[in-house]
């Protein structure tokens, strides 16, 4: 049994997402961030940066322990066999949207998302335009991508899994859709597969974001 630490955020996502997409046996511990449970002792032995999310492997003897959200999903899709090609190139593509995905487009949505937050509490928000600038740019370089194929590697794979979560709160970012014709496709693709549906979900969050 995997153990899920998580909160229905981006990153969060990504591993509920990936955990429905293997079909792994997975059981939910909901973090609601808020109550800062992430930053307590015990969770901080899990991961000593107090972020979600987290999952623990106990089918393992000692259990092993993963934070980062791309470390988890290439964890998962390793044990599970899923959405990673063992083919050399497929791998590599997948590797490298990725990687795209969790350090460039996740990053940058979750300053724009801190940003727009804080602009909208009335407090300062200097370089909200800069970043969001630097993610349409971002959305620009997948959206020229799903031109040419329909997901990041080719084949739907844990890269799609990592990018989907935060190109999905691109109303949020304030960011048209409109002007990537190519990455909206590639969102109903995404968005029309049952895993993607139920880890979006996990856990419900009463505002529907």
């Amino acid at each position: 049994m995997i153990e899920l630490y998580s909160w229905a955020t981006g990153n969060g996502r990504r591993a509920s997402i990936m955990l429905e997409e293997s079909r792994l046996a997975y059981e939910l511990h909901p973090m609601e961030l808020g109550t800062k449970r992430q930053k307590e002792p015990w969770f901080l032995a899990l991961n000593p940066y107090g972020r979600i999310p987290v999952i623990v492997d106990r089918d393992l003897d000692p259990p092993i322990v993963l934070f980062e959200s791309g470390a988890i999903l290439l964890y998962l899709a390793e044990k599970s066999g899923r959405l990673l090609s063992s083919a050399a190139a497929s791998r590599a593509a997948a590797l490298k949207w990725l990687f795209f995905a969790t350090s460039s487009i996740g990053p940058t949505a979750m300053q724009v998302h801190w940003l727009v937050r804080r602009r909208d509490k009335g407090e300062p928000h200097a370089n909200l335009e800069i970043y969001r600038a630097e993610l349409e740019t971002l959305y620009g370089i997948a959206d020229r991508r799903l031109a040419e194929a329909p997901y990041l590697a080719g084949d739907y794979s844990i890269a799609d899994v990592a990018a989907y979560p935060w190109v999905y709160r691109h109303g949020m970012q304030g960011i048209a859709m409109a002007r990537f014709p190519a990455l909206a496709a590639w969102m109903g693709r995404v968005a029309a597969r049952p895993a993607v549906q139920r880890g979006m979900n996990i856990p419900p969050r009463s505002d529907g974001l």
